[in-house]
């Protein structure tokens, strides 16, 4: 299970602005998690005319949130597409502009010191809320037959960290016993404040286990033989997700090819190549293991620009109704799904590889290093979602939150609740002090519009 303060932060950061155009509030509340890895940017004047607000809901950490959310807006206005008026097309930039830049060597220690604080106890892998233990039953059939495993077998699969930052299968028992494993078995030098704190769990020897890796090199294979199934398994139909300039996608390696391959090199005697990211000081930096979604509103002029990656959500309020802006990306979806699949990755209980329950995401650069592959083609991508729309009379307001609020608000029942403080008078920033836990809400009044006051007016 993830890991959870013994009680609740309830204190909450709450801020607010406005323009003639805009009031907007701000909430966010760290609740009974470790630490508070949601960030917030909101910027009324990024130029004349155009205004910028964007949540970004972290997962394994909160440096990539809070470096999103503290350069975007900048990395924005310097693009390429920015400067020629495709605001669209900006936006897409600006999101892989943050994913290039949190990969370079020289970024890491601006990533370190955003970290910051004790992380004893932090989740393990990014997104995961759970012990990542899969019972044989929850990966895809042609993934068991090629690991020639049945659903039957009474087994569990455990997706672990390794020391050099790469993911792990380990095989093992199913049964009761394995629950009762303490965490964090593997000594290792855990004091190097570029450590991620992992719940690594230990599997006891089991028959079973044995069976399974009856040697190092029979798993190998193994899992060349698991990755190779994955890239031409069956797949639910979709369209791929493309974007202008993609190169073509002829296949690249998997995580578990590149492990089986240092496997054989080590019985060979040779050291295995540098692959980590961000678990010691000698390896090779790809960026942070951390991660967050991001969903974000720029306005020009009247017109709206929504951009979105991940599971935050983006709602405007048209005359009362909700008009969802963005859609959650989720592994199991048909479109990430089959991208999944020919980026030589898997999908089990939902989530990628077994680990991270979102297919979109800033960071989690581990998912990000087929080189053979564009950034729109990766296992998990950066590429985000646009929509566009111009806003007229009737729209009333914005509303970008993570997912905490959406866990337990529909889209409507969230544009009920806040239109209804509203028009009683409340605040933006009042409103969205009412949220929940370990949530992040932005609430933005499109004041042009004469929201709330004429149509309050109107209701004496």
């Amino acid at each position: 299970m993830g890991a959870y303060l013994s009680q609740p932060k309830t204190d909450k950061e709450t801020n607010s602005g406005r323009s003639d155009k805009f009031h907007y509030g701000v909430s966010c509340m760290q609740g009974w998690r470790m630490d508070m890895e949601d960030a917030h940017a909101t910027v009324l004047d990024l130029e004349e005319d155009s205004s910028f607000f964007a949540v970004f809901d972290g997962h394994g950490g909160k440096e990539v949130a809070k470096y999103a959310a503290m350069h975007m807006p900048r990395l924005l206005r310097e693009t390429d597409a920015y400067r020629a008026g495709d605001y669209g097309r900006a936006l897409t930039e600006a999101y892989l502009a943050v994913d290039t830049r949190i990969s370079r060597p020289e970024e890491r220690e601006a990533l370190r010191q955003l970290k910051g604080g004790s992380e004893e106890g932090r989740e393990g892998a990014p997104g995961a809320e759970e012990d990542q233990a899969l019972p044989v039953s929850a990966l895809p059939a042609h993934i068991l037959e090629a690991l020639g495993l049945k659903p039957g077998d009474g087994m569990a699969i455990r997706i672990v960290r390794g020391e050099d930052g790469t993911n792990e299968l380990h095989f093992g028992g199913g049964g009761e016993d394995d629950d009762d494993e303490e965490e964090n078995e593997e000594e290792g030098d855990n004091n190097s404040d570029e450590d991620v704190t992992d719940h690594v769990i230990a599997d006891k020897p089991s028959a079973a286990e044995e069976a399974v890796a009856a040697s190092e090199a029979k798993m190998a294979k193994r899992k060349r033989e698991a990755a190779a199934a994955a890239g031409a398994g069956p797949s639910p139909q979709s369209t791929p997700v493309e974007a202008p300039g993609s190169p073509a996608s002829d296949g690249s390696r998997s995580p578990f090819d590149m492990k089986a391959e240092e496997e054989e090199a080590a019985e060979r005697g040779n050291a295995p190549p540098l692959s980590s990211s961000d678990s010691g000081e000698n390896e090779e930096w790809i960026g942070p293991s951390a991660g967050c979604t991001a969903v974000s509103a720029f306005v020009r002029g009247d017109r709206l620009f929504v951009a979105n990656a991940g599971d935050s959500r983006c709602v405007l309020s048209r005359r009362g109704q909700a008009l969802a802006l963005t859609r959650d990306h989720k592994p199991d979806d048909p479109p990430e799904y089959s991208r999944i699949l020919k980026a030589g990755g898997f999908v089990a209980d939902g989530r990628v590889n077994g680990s991270l329950n979102l297919s979109r995401a800033l960071g989690d650069m581990e998912y990000k290093q087929s080189k053979e592959l564009g950034p729109e083609e990766q296992t998990v991508t950066a590429v985000p979602e646009i929509r566009t729309l111009d806003l007229k009379e009737g729209d009333e307001f914005l509303i970008l939150a993570c997912d905490g609020i959406w866990d337990v608000l529909t889209n409507q029942e969230a544009v009920d609740f806040v239109r209804e403080r509203l028009l009683k008078g409340m605040s933006p920033p009042q409103v969205c002090e009412e949220g929940c836990d370990n949530m992040s809400v932005v609430v933005v009044v499109l004041a042009k519009y004469g929201f709330p006051q004429l149509i309050a007016k109107g209701q004496e």
